[in-house]
C-alpha cells in the first residue's frame, strides 16, 4: 500500500460563508 501525504502547495484552501439562521447544525451539515 501507498501512503498519499499532501505537500503545503497541495493544498488549497477555500472559504464559504453561509447563512445559518434559524438552522440547526445537523440540516445545514447535510445541506
Amino acid at each position: 500500500m501507498k501512503t498519499y501525504a499532501a505537500k503545503k502547495d497541495d493544498i488549497v484552501r477555500e472559504w464559504h460563508v453561509i447563512d445559518a439562521a434559524d438552522k440547526t447544525l445537523g440540516r445545514m451539515s447535510s445541506q
